[in-house]
């Protein structure tokens, strides 16, 4: 009888040992999956608060900028404010965003971070294309797009206003 007890008393075995250590394992990679899940959504929120700023800044440029002077591209002039203009200009932007203008941010951990901007003019109560000139209606729609690419998806979001004569 003694000898039973003395081989219940020896520890675990190798295959025990072997098999905690895989469910160990299967229950770090499950957290490490969350915290990537999480830091990816954390950066993609950051990003996108960092395009309503480019957006906001653009549609200030617009806003500043003469009723006459706002035509069919926007028209606003190219003052960066506190958003420099990319040198190297937007060669990643999402479709779309060809002929607008590239602004640079520092968003967290990424520096010079490229946001690609068009800003589209509509008349109201014209002929609905705007036009530097006088004639036409008295109300354009000003909408500033601002489109950006991460990690191989296309993302865009848009403010709009209107500007009266």
């Amino acid at each position: 009888m003694e000898q039973i007890v003395n081989l219940n008393k020896r520890g675990m075995s190798l295959v025990e040992v072997m098999i905690a250590l895989v469910v160990m394992l299967l229950v770090f990679f499950a957290l490490m999956q969350t915290a990537l899940v999480g830091i990816d959504s954390n950066m993609l929120n950051s990003l996108r608060s960092e395009a309503v700023n480019v957006a906001e800044i653009r549609m200030n440029e617009v806003r500043n900028t003469p009723f006459t002077a706002i035509d069919a591209d926007g028209g606003s002039p190219a003052t960066t404010f506190d958003s420099a203009t990319c040198t190297s200009g937007c060669n990643d932007c999402p479709s779309g965003f060809s002929t607008g203008e590239c602004r640079c941010r520092n968003v967290k951990s990424i520096s010079s971070f490229h946001f690609c901007t068009n800003v589209a003019c509509t008349e109201i109560g014209g002929d609905g294309i705007c036009a530097t000139d006088n004639a036409g209606g008295d109300n354009k729609q000003v909408t500033v797009s601002v489109g950006w690419k991460w990690k191989g998806n296309d993302y865009t979001h848009f403010i709009t206003t209107i500007k009266t004569r």
